[in-house]
């Protein structure tokens, strides 16, 4: 396989990614990013600024890959990655939420130029009919960082049944891995000498103003198909709250953590696998794919979240029942409200919510999956996929600010100490069903795309071509 094949420069971003974000992945699985229970506030601050900043830089990031180009945004944006996970060790020493949340916004640059970078790659790379197999194997490499990163808490920290939090050597560990994976930007070639298997190089049209970019960005707020998608990329990133802390990291000691996220990523490998060779069935036509993937994305999130219900009933906040916590100073939610499952020591009670936090990866997958194909199917074009990229994570870390606002109300799992904690309502069960809710909006906005804009051909705008002269030219400036 050829370094100038797209497959080829797609796995490579695969290897990038899985160094990573599959490392953040992996350390944000576990719940609290490594941190002990109680520091969960600290998790949600790191969070909420991450996402603030990673939203409006997602939304810029696509005019600068169209200006820069996919090496620059890969490198820079990995090295952040290893700064964020650097600041949290540093809290383990100095208990200095600044430097986490200063790393946060640094980080929320950083990884929306990565995100953009990624999604202009998967998406405008492959050719028409393989756009599910490009995702499947980007997303399978991408999560088995995931998997194998939650393998180094599980071996340093198995029979350290004391601590609650990851270790120095597993924080150190990641920030290598992660520097490794920056510096694997370098092996990306330019768009320029890419070509697909018909001879045809993968960048259409490459040169691009600023004033143009930022003009095309903010069309995407016009595109009917955009905004149908919106509640869909809006939940993609929200439920992650959920299911890393309310359900994993407030339920289970931190090896059960690990195992579960290991698990987590692991499915996702081969629901992604899976679900992007459906979405390539060559037996069916591109519409017909299209709402098939919605079908069966919607019966198995319906199973999934039913069952998250059952679990959901069996734990949450009290405001009868707070804690005083002496070390703050404050009242903060009972631990006892929370089950404490060790998967040695509880096995028969770890058993069904492994299973419900293996099949919440599944359907992660799949959702993510159906968004990028989605947005695959709707353009070939690499620079329209870059802006699609980064107005997909401009609306996805809107979501990831405001699920954690509600974790920490009286509607959540984790309220934050004092007034909330001792008025916690519905023992987080509405924080449940506002996931619930989400998730059901956005698969009813994808309908309309799925149905209507889906087409079994491609056929770009017109005013995505810029004029040159008397002529069109293709060219890259890469």
């Amino acid at each position: 396989m050829k370094l100038s094949d797209p497959l080829t420069q797609v796995i490579v971003v695969g290897i990038i990614c899985f160094c990573c974000p599959g490392m953040f992945n992996a350390l944000q699985g576990t719940g609290s990013y490594g941190l002990e229970a109680g520091d969960s506030d600290v998790g949600n601050h790191a969070s909420t600024a991450l996402a603030c900043v990673f939203a409006v830089s997602s939304l810029f990031a696509g005019a600068l890959f169209n200006i820069f180009g996919h090496r620059l945004l890969l490198i820079v944006g990995g090295l952040t990655y290893c700064l964020y996970v650097g600041s949290f060790l540093a809290y383990h020493f100095i208990s200095s939420i600044a430097f986490v949340v200063v790393a946060s916004c640094l980080l929320g640059i950083g990884a929306g130029w990565l995100w953009c970078a990624q999604g202009a790659v998967m998406m405008g790379y492959p050719e028409e009919g393989d756009k599910g197999k490009y995702f499947a194997i980007f997303w399978a490499i991408f999560n088995c960082g995931g998997v194998i990163g939650n393998i180094i808490p599980l071996i340093l920290q198995w029979n350290d049944q004391e601590r609650n939090g990851a270790s120095t050597p597993a924080y150190a560990t990641y920030m290598v891995i992660m520097v490794i994976g920056a510096l694997l930007s370098l092996l990306l070639l330019p768009t320029s000498k890419v070509f697909r298997k018909d001879g045809t190089n993968v960048a259409r049209v490459r040169y691009s103003s600023p004033t143009s970019e930022l003009i095309s960005v903010f069309k995407l707020f016009l595109d009917w198909r955009m905004l149908c998608l919106i509640p869909m990329f809006f939940t993609s990133n929200w439920v992650y709250t959920y299911q890393f802390n309310a359900v994993n990291a407030f339920n289970f000691t931190l090896r059960s953590r690990a195992m579960n996220s290991m698990f987590y990523w692991l499915a996702q490998i081969f629901a992604s696998v899976a679900y992007g060779q459906f979405l390539d069935k060559r037996e069916w036509s591109r519409t017909k794919r299209a709402r098939y993937g919605l079908f069966l994305l919607t019966a198995l999130l319906g199973a999934t979240w039913t069952g998250g219900f059952i679990f959901q009933r069996t734990f949450g906040p009290r405001s009868d029942n707070t804690y005083f916590d002496v070390k703050k100073g404050v009242y903060t939610k009972n631990p006892a409200d929370f089950h404490h499952i060790d998967l040695v020591l509880n096995t028969k009670e770890f058993i069904g919510p492994f299973f419900l936090y293996l099949a919440y990866g599944v359907t992660d997958a799949m959702y993510q999956g159906f968004s990028y194909w989605l947005m695959g199917a709707l353009t070939n074009d690499t620079n329209q996929a870059a802006r699609f990229a980064g107005f997909y994570k401009f609306v996805q870390n809107l979501g990831g600010v405001l699920a954690p606002v509600v974790q920490t109300s009286i509607l959540g799992n984790g309220p934050s100490d004092g007034y909330n904690a001792m008025h916690s309502q519905t023992r987080g069960m509405g924080e449940f069903f506002i996931c619930v809710a989400l998730v059901g909006l956005g698969v009813l906005g994808a309908v309309p795309v799925a149905f209507r804009a889906v087409q079994d051909h491609t056929v770009e705008e017109a005013d995505d071509i810029i004029e040159l002269g008397d002529k069109q030219e293709f060219y890259d400036k890469n």
